[in-house]
Order: structure tokens, then C-alpha cells, then sequence
């Protein structure tokens, strides 16, 4: 609806085949000339400040987050593609290939790079003193909403050297786009490494203390439509639980049931697994509970499995459990050092492990390749 009565909106550049109606079926090349077209439009009503000299942004994201307000501040630039391969840009998450694919495809028919991957850092005091310097001066775009405020400085010559010394040799680690990393990866390769542009791709770079991580919730229906009173046997059989009056773990180890409109407190065994992976709470739930018990072998691709973020509250699980009949397991959201532990260890993370927020807006940054190309 957005899209349709607002031809500014950025929706209509990041469609996906979810959003295509009916009648035009899975029709990904149709779908790939719109969003085209849709950022041409923006291009021509001028809604965007150009900048032609090399420029890093500070961009700080401003939230409310019970009860407080949550800031983190990062720089904005463009890191290597290839330092995926080099080791300096860590993964933790696997990606579906179809869907990489189209967001390659989507990023070299549009011509255009809108939503940076988020990465951190391990922060260090240097840094961090030299970013509070460039927030100083005066921003150049100050937006806020009921959801977000955003500002944004520019940075430029000497000083923008000075930060991107800084970080040179960091260590970064995939926050939030593995998929979008993915993409840029497969475009540069398809180019046969040809296309300057596409050599490097719009990343915002968090400091690791200032990231706010939360727990995805999951939601499991059972294939045997067995009773509560025969699904808390199954549970118990393997794992210490009791009835409690909250659904929210209190620390790591614990898991919130949530059952026939009754909260119950689960303790997580110990994995048999050696990894650092296998430590986890997603993935002892998933060893001793969801696959043994549910047959939830592949939680990325089970019909009987879904997801909720965590910043949609406890009560949204509730409320849809209470719809389906199916069980909520309230996840204790993991601390941002286990993402880079196991980043570091080469390993990657069970489908949904965390939620990273505040996400950076898409649309906010655009950099314009077929532009960038003429310049170079």
C-alpha cells in the first residue's frame, strides 16, 4: 500500500518477490526493472545530496528501548569485498543461495547500493575519542520519526585518513547482512573482476559496546498434535523443567515455555558437541529438544517452526501460541562476544541465533555505482 501511494518511498526500490502481486507470478527480471526504475525516480526528484570528494560518515542511531534510549554510533564507508577471503571480515551465519542471488541481481540492475552491512569492532578508546570529535560539528541530515532519530556528519580529508587508519586493521565481524555480503561477492565475481565499483560495498561499522543484541523467540508445532501433559513428559524426560510465573529466562542456560496459556522454566544440558557453537542455547535447544522431540532437523527450512524478534515482546509469542496451539521457547538473548567467538573459530551460528538492534534504514545512504564508475 506504501508503495503504490508513495512513489518517494524507498519500498519501492527493495521490493522483493514477496511483494510482486498475483498475476505477476515470480516474475524476478519484471520485478528487477521496477526497482529500477523506482530508484531512477528518486535520482531525477532530486531527493538526494551528492557528495563528489571521498567522504566517511558518523552515523548515530537514536532508540527507545525499555523505558531508555539506546544510541550507537558508527562510521559509514566502503570495505573490500575480497577481505571476506582475507580473513578480516568474519562470518557467523550461514545464507540461503536463492536468495543471494537475487539481491546480486538486484544490486547490478539497479546500480545501486542502499542498505550497508553492519559490522563491528572491538572497540578501543583512540577510536572512539576520535569519533566524538567529528560529531562536534554540525550534521548534515538529522531525521527522527516514532521509531528512530538518526544523524549524520560528514567526514572528509584528514580526518576521514585518520579514521580509516584506525580501522585498517581491525578485525570485523558480520552484524546484520550476511546475505547482502553474499550478493556483492557474486556480483564481483560474475563481473570477472572488471568493475571497480563492485570491488567494495556500504558497510557501517558499530563499536562492539555499543551493540544491543536480543534473542530470537521460537515457536514449534508439534507433528503428533500431542497434549500438554504428553509434550511436558517428553520435555522433562530430557531436560530439568518446572512451572514458573514468567516466561523470561533470568540468565544463559534457561529457556521460557510457553504451553496451553501456562509459563514453565526449562534448564538446558550441557551440548555433547565440542564447538563453540554447541554451547549456545539455540543449539543445545535444538540438539536436546526441537530435533529429537519435534523432528526439527533444518530449523532454516522446517514448516513447523517459525521466529519471532525479540523487540515484538514476549506477549506476541503468547498471543500466537495461543491462536495455533503450537509452544513458545523464550530465548535469553547471547552476549555480542559470542557472535565474534564464534566468528573467530571459523564457525557459523544456528538460523535466527540473534537479532542485532537498531538496524540502519535503507535509503538513508545510496551510493550511486554506475556514477562511481564514470567519476573513477
Amino acid at each position: 500500500v506504501i508503495t503504490s501511494e508513495n512513489q518517494l518511498s524507498f519500498l519501492n526500490v527493495t521490493r522483493s518477490l514477496e511483494d510482486l502481486p498475483v498475476e505477476q507470478g515470480n516474475d524476478a527480471e519484471g520485478l528487477l526493472n521496477e526497482c529500477k526504475e523506482a530508484m531512477d525516480h528518486l535520482y531525477k526528484a532530486d531527493v538526494y545530496q551528492s557528495f563528489d570528494e571521498p567522504s566517511l560518515f558518523i552515523y548515530r542511531i537514536d532508540i527507545r528501548h525499555n523505558g531508555s534510549i539506546h544510541s550507537q554510533t558508527g562510521i559509514v564507508g566502503l570495505v573490500p569485498v575480497e577481505d571476506t577471503e582475507s580473513v578480516q571480515i568474519l562470518k557467523h551465519e550461514e545464507v540461503r543461495p536463492e536468495r543471494s542471488d537475487l539481491m546480486s541481481r538486484h544490486l547490478v540492475a539497479v546500480g545501486a547500493s542502499s542498505s550497508p552491512i553492519s559490522l563491528t569492532y572491538k572497540n578501543d578508546e583512540q577510536l572512539d575519542k576520535a569519533i566524538t570529535n567529528c560529531t562536534s560539528n554540525e550534521p548534515v541530515l538529522m531525521t527522527e520519526d516514532s521509531e528512530m532519530k538518526q544523524t549524520i556528519w560528514k567526514v572528509v580529508g584528514e580526518t576521514a585518513k585518520e579514521l580509516s587508519e584506525l580501522v585498517s586493521n581491525k578485525i570485523l565481524y558480520i552484524t546484520d547482512g550476511h546475505h547482502r555480503m553474499a550478493a556483492a561477492e557474486e556480483a564481483l565475481k560474475k563481473s570477472n573482476k572488471n568493475y571497480g565499483p563492485l570491488e567494495s560495498t556500504l558497510a557501517v561499522l558499530f563499536p562492539d559496546d555499543e551493540m544491543l543484541v536480543l534473542p530470537f523467540h521460537r515457536r514449534v508445532g508439534d507433528p503428533e498434535g500431542r497434549s500438554s501433559q504428553d509434550l511436558l513428559k517428553a520435555i522433562s524426560a530430557v531436560c530439568e523443567i518446572e512451572k514458573s510465573d514468567e516466561t523470561t529466562p533470568e540468565r544463559i542456560g534457561e529457556v521460557g515455555l510457553y504451553l496451553d496459556g501456562q509459563s514453565h522454566k526449562i534448564i538446558l544440558p550441557k551440548s555433547n558437541g565440542n564447538n563453540l557453537v554447541d554451547q549456545l542455547d539455540v543449539a543445545r535447544l535444538q540438539e536436546h529438544i526441537l530435533a529429537p522431540i519435534f523432528g526439527v532437523v533444518n530449523p532454516g527450512t522446517h514448516k513447523l517452526i517459525d521466529y519471532v524478534p525479540g523487540p515484538l515482546g514476549i506477549n506476541v509469542v503468547k498471543e500466537r501460541c495461543d491462536k495455533d496451539s503450537w509452544l513458545g521457547f523464550v530465548m535469553h538473548p547471547l552476549k555480542i562476544k559470542d557472535l565474534m567467538d564464534v566468528a573467530e573459530a571459523g564457525e557459523l551460528m544456528p538460523p535466527k541465533s540473534s537479532y542485532l538492534m537498531p538496524k540502519p534504514r535503507s535509503g538513508v545512504f545510496v551510493r550511486d555505482l554506475n556514477r562511481e564508475k564514470n567519476i573513477q
